[in-house]
């Protein structure tokens, strides 16, 4: 049985800046029915983003992919050094675990690689696949691929097991583009190194929590790190894990 409520706070972390932001995640389940909501906050003398999502869906209860979005909703801003202010918002409607319809449309550019139909079947947003990734077996969490589209990029999340530490697995995580990407550019391009991924199993809530996850770049590394997972069960057991 899934906790009916989980709320996790991470701070944000970069190479000689420290700390620099925040994410908090939270998912409710009632039945098969999920609600996750996430937003991140990044404060730097020369960049400030805000962001906000939203998703909902159905776990299903076998299956290659555990979570089942009917939507999802991306807001954000944000504020680079000398540079206008970015605004943008998304939705993103599924049918059947297959994306219907992206709103408003943000059609690619030429050099862009095309987004086939048969990519977005079987597909998950961001959100419900940090739900999925967490839904792991805990004895090897790290044993998974990821099939993620954000409203423009298709792309998988590879993990592998690199470790263990104590009851905690470390797994790397590679990007994998499908399309929607151009070629030598993403988020795949900016990373120098292997990701590290911790995931710390929590038996009494049937759950794997993301406990932290390091990303070297070309210009630093990014931690982001738990700070507190406040875990409520069906029956309104509570289970708290803290840093």
């Amino acid at each position: 049985m899934l906790p009916a409520d989980v709320k996790a706070s991470y701070k944000v972390r970069f190479t000689a800046l420290g700390e620099i932001g925040t994410f908090n995640f939270n998912s409710q389940v009632s039945g098969k029915n999920y609600t996750l909501t996430a937003n991140a906050k990044i404060d730097t003398a020369i960049f400030d983003y805000r962001g906000n999502m939203t998703s909902v869906g159905v776990v299903t209860p076998a299956g290659i992919v555990k979570t089942q979005p009917s939507s999802h909703t991306f807001e954000y801003r944000q504020k680079a050094l000398l540079k206008k202010k970015k605004l943008k918002g998304l939705n993103i409607a599924f049918d059947r675990g297959a994306v219907k319809a992206v709103t408003p449309p943000d059609p690619l550019g030429p050099k862009h690689v095309p987004v086939t139909a048969e990519q977005l079947n079987n597909v998950l947003d961001p959100l419900s696949g940090v739900m999925a990734l967490s839904m792991a077996d805990a004895a090897k969490p790290c044993d998974q691929k990821l099939p993620i589209y954000d409203g423009k990029a298709r792309f998988d999340i590879q993990f592998k097991l690199l470790r263990r530490s104590g009851a905690d697995h470390i797994c790397s995580v590679k990007l994998v583009p499908v399309s929607g990407h151009k070629p030598g550019e993403g988020a795949a391009s900016v990373v120098n190194g292997e990701i590290e991924l911790v995931m710390r199993p929590v038996p009494n809530a049937n759950v794997v929590i993301p406990f932290s996850v390091t990303v070297p770049t070309v210009v630093g590394t990014a931690t982001l790190i738990s700070e507190r997972v406040d875990i409520t069960m069906p029956d309104q057991k509570r289970i708290a894990l803290r840093r």
